[in-house]
């Protein structure tokens, strides 16, 4: 549900899949982050205030009394908060998706490596990677599975993370307490970007949807995503073409010239 039902330049009224305004041009989508941001701030120090002046949560609850101001806090505070529990459902159902195969793959890359040694896998360089052949290597495999292995154990610590001060949140709304406020985690921060960075396709298609968030934080870490594994595929291609123009001059047909007597 949107905050802003008009255009805060010109006032015309504008509907909920508006990003523009129609008649000036302004950018809505800002406008409504800066609304939100000014309600949370407002619920904030009103509810600071209230505490302070009637001694504790109770002061959050709806009195016969109550402003308009109060009001709106309160009924922004609510939507939060029923948006938070769609949200947690999601991290939790994510989370279970991803920890059993990152688990799996990280305990599988670090039994590979210790197999191979580390003195093996510290021959890896960046050219191993030209060929198709570097999907068989083993080195590339125990590297990529243990990396791999754990950015996910990362991005499940995050989830979970995410998903438990959703539920502190939920519960400072129903006390009427200052609502406790849900950030993306240190874990799911790097883990995002580890996994572009070791997989740079899987990277690509999760900042891509992740893009789609309405978290400003989620937002910003999947535009580093994206550019993360673009930079990654781009170098590969690049680090690819002498193996493939090798490939294309030994598959070339040699021209045979014959000698007139």
């Amino acid at each position: 549900m949107k905050i802003i039902t008009r255009c805060p330049n010109c006032g015309e009224q504008i509907q909920p899949t508006d990003t523009i305004c129609m008649s000036c041009g302004a950018d809505l989508v800002q406008a409504e982050l800066a609304k939100k941001k000014e309600l949370q701030e407002d619920s904030v120090a009103a509810r600071r205030a209230s505490e302070i002046a009637e001694g504790g949560a109770a002061a959050g609850r709806v009195e016969p009394n109550e402003t308009s101001e109060e009001t709106r806090l309160r009924i922004f505070d609510q939507q939060e908060a029923e948006r938070l529990a769609h949200e947690r459902l999601s991290c939790y159902v994510t989370a279970g998706l991803v920890g059993l195969p990152a688990l799996a793959l990280l305990i599988f890359g670090i039994l590979r490596v210790r197999e191979l040694g580390i003195a093996e896998i510290r021959t890896l360089a960046f050219a191993d990677l030209r060929t198709w052949g570097a999907f068989s290597d083993p080195r590339i495999i125990a590297t990529a599975a243990t990396t791999l292995g754990f950015a996910g154990l990362l991005n499940f610590i995050g989830l979970i993370h995410r998903a438990v001060t959703a539920t502190r949140a939920i519960r400072d709304v129903k006390a009427g307490n200052k609502p406790t406020i849900v950030a993306l985690s240190v874990m799911s921060y790097w883990g995002l970007l580890l996994t572009a960075l070791c997989c740079p396709p899987l990277g690509l298609i999760i900042g891509i949807a992740l893009k789609f968030s309405s978290d400003e934080d989620i937002k910003s870490t999947a535009g580093t995503m994206i550019i993360i594994s673009l930079i990654v595929i781009a170098a590969l291609i690049v680090n690819a073409i002498p193996a493939i123009v090798e490939t294309l001059r030994s598959s070339a047909p040699t021209k045979q010239t014959s000698v007139m007597i």
